[in-house]
């Protein structure tokens, strides 16, 4: 039985610049296709919204692509042939760090003791436990992302419209590798990977399909910064 694919688009403009319209024009399609788009929402509840409409159009994969990541023509073709619950490409982020470098959106996870409780904290991956493309990672960015219908099923019956949702919890000041927290603040993203991996889902890495990141008037790309 022949699969199907809804392309989900958040846009928070309402903008989509040409390189990105260009991409989603040459991406090739392996199976029919769907196309929706939510503008002018806050990022959370554009994901949300996209997933709920992957449900009810009965699609069997979701494709959430940012309207700032124009993608390789191949990234669903490699994306469906990975076989995961959850793929996402390597992004580098928006915001340069403390060395000017831009972290890659790709995170694993360490527990650290605060006070009598233990509490998972993220780290930007700068080196991947294995050899390969394929990477299983903790959390990731999920402005490049193919997601299987049985995931979101299940995020859905546990989160209902919450399934994207921005993650903070408070603690007693620390210190863990030389930096002060008093807070653990998850994006919408990573708080979706960390409850899909919760559920029993994998969340995997393909160091293959390397979206573009428009900032401003720059593009950079993971692998050329």
């Amino acid at each position: 039985m022949n699969k199907s694919i809804l392309i989900g688009l958040p846009s928070g403009s309402g903008v989509v610049p040409l390189p990105m319209v260009q991409s989603l024009l040459m991406l090739h399609k392996p199976f029919p296709t769907g196309f929706m788009s939510v503008e002018r929402q806050r990022i959370d509840k554009a994901r949300n919204a996209l997933a709920i409409g992957a449900l009810k159009g009965n699609f069997d994969y979701l494709f959430m692509v940012d309207d700032d990541n124009p993608i390789p023509p191949d990234t669903l073709e490699k994306f469906i042939e990975d076989d995961k619950d959850i793929v996402i490409a390597p992004i580098p982020g928006r915001v340069p760090n403390a060395q000017g470098q831009h972290d890659l959106c790709a995170f694993y996870s360490q527990l650290e003791a605060i006070g009598n409780k233990t509490i998972k904290l993220y780290k930007p991956i700068t080196k991947f436990k294995e050899d390969g493309y394929l990477h299983k990672i903790d959390a990731g960015g999920t402005g490049c992302m193919l997601v299987k219908r049985h995931v979101i099923e299940a995020m859905y019956k546990k989160y209902r419209e919450y399934m994207f949702e921005f993650g903070d919890i408070k603690f007693k000041k620390t210190i863990i590798d030389g930096i002060e927290y008093d807070r653990r603040t998850m994006s919408e993203d990573a708080e979706f990977c960390e409850r899909a991996i919760d559920l029993g889902f994998e969340v995997w890495l393909d160091e293959r399909v390397k979206p573009v990141h428009l900032i401003g008037e720059r593009a950079i790309k993971y692998g050329s910064i």
